[in-house]
């Protein structure tokens, strides 16, 4: 996604062992962490030491972390699972066990808790699609920003949905994406009952539903 300077390179395994201690998950994310994830790597920290920004209350650092599947999919509930153990805003980059190899990134937006500034809030996830892996030597450098907490929007803007507009805050700017997208899924689902209904009446009303959301949905763009 980008190319990240040497400064921020840590190139660590993470144990699986340690993500499942951290965030104690159910039996079930237990097997799929093990069916899915063949290894979890801490690609790079973004911190004021090794990029040179100041951090803020709601970004201390971002944790760049690197998901080699064993396949071509994960389960989404296996992204959260990895970002409640890992403390700061995370950037997730997969990377499926395909023929011809495919990534794409994850970012969840994370917040300090109110009531625990040591405990941290997992929010929306927004996901890229799956592309083919590109040469390293192709990815764009980091975003220009002035402090940790305007590179973690900026890492993360290019996920949503929507762009942001003039002078919006950031979380404003992510609930609308995640409004957006719940609104492009019911639009989607109700055009298919639309066109299975025969009902000359209830496909009227249901159009008139679907008109609706439609313009709800264009004044979230």
């Amino acid at each position: 996604m980008f190319a990240f300077p040497a400064s921020t390179i840590v190139n660590r395994v993470i144990p699986k062992a340690r993500i499942i201690a951290q965030a104690q998950p159910r039996t079930r994310l237990r097997a799929l962490l093990t069916s899915q994830v063949q290894q979890i790597r801490w690609h790079a920290k973004l911190s004021p030491e090794t990029v040179k920004l100041a951090a803020t209350g709601e970004v201390p650092e971002i944790e760049v972390l690197q998901l080699e599947l064993k396949g071509a999919e994960i389960h989404p509930d296996l992204l959260d699972l990895v970002d409640r153990a890992i403390p700061n805003p995370t950037l997730l980059l997969l990377e499926a066990s395909t023929p011809q190899p495919r990534s794409c990134a994850s970012c969840a937006h994370k917040r300090p808790s109110e009531n625990d500034r040591s405990k941290w809030v997992v929010g929306a996830r927004f996901t890229s699609d799956w592309v083919a892996s590109p040469e390293e030597s192709a990815a764009p450098p980091l975003p220009r920003a002035l402090d940790l907490g305007q590179l973690y929007a900026a890492i993360m803007q290019p996920l949503l949905p929507v762009s942001a507009r003039e002078g919006e805050p950031f979380a404003s700017l992510v609930e609308r994406g995640e409004k957006h997208r719940g609104l492009s899924r019911q639009i989607e689902q109700l055009t298919a009952k639309v066109n299975r209904e025969p009902q000359f009446n209830r496909r009227v009303a249901l159009n008139q539903q679907l008109n609706s959301l439609k313009s709800h949905f264009a004044e979230l763009a």
